[in-house]
């Protein structure tokens, strides 16, 4: 089944402005779910629908099409998603743009060899217009970057190394 992405633009933007907690859409073979605060853990084993944590802000609302797709490109990732010892991989929280700086054209949040601090910020991802700055989490210093500013990046995909303060 094809997704009417207007339909499904038009059921976020409701959601957005909406206070719940759980939302189920089903029509036809296209089962949308969305929960604020945490994992959907109802749904049966083989229902076909990502199960993805959302922020307590913001809705997510991951369509998983019936029949397999041909996936994207993946984007460019380090070359081994386990961190080096004393390192720290810190993720996309998210799925959305990722910007370095706070704005086009101004000094990017953390380069590499910056000492930051647990919360500090190191970029931001947008999603609808929406603007999330995502912490380093943890004290150390920058050894890597692995996106670009204006990449498209996913939930989960590996954005900044951190080698850990001593």
């Amino acid at each position: 089944m094809n997704v009417d992405l207007e339909e499904l633009a038009a059921i976020i933007e409701l959601l957005d402005k909406t206070e719940f907690t759980d939302f189920r859409f089903e029509k036809g073979d296209l089962k949308i779910a969305v929960r604020r605060g945490g994992l959907i853990e109802d749904a049966p084993a083989s229902a076909q629908m990502s199960q993805v944590p959302a922020p307590a802000s913001a809705p997510v609302a991951m369509p998983v099409p019936a029949a397999p797709t041909a996936a994207p490109a993946p984007l460019a990732t380090p070359a081994s998603t386990a961190p080096s010892a004393g390192h720290v991989i810190v993720q996309s929280p998210m799925l959305g743009t990722f910007y370095r700086g706070a704005k086009p054209g101004e000094a990017a949040f953390a380069q590499i060899g910056s000492t930051v601090d647990a919360n500090d910020t190191l970029c931001i991802v947008e999603v609808m217009k929406l603007m999330s700055s995502v912490p380093a989490g943890v004290s150390g210093v920058v050894t890597a970057v692995y996106a670009k500013d204006g990449d498209l990046v996913e939930f989960g995909q590996p954005l900044f190394e951190i080698k850990l303060a001593a």
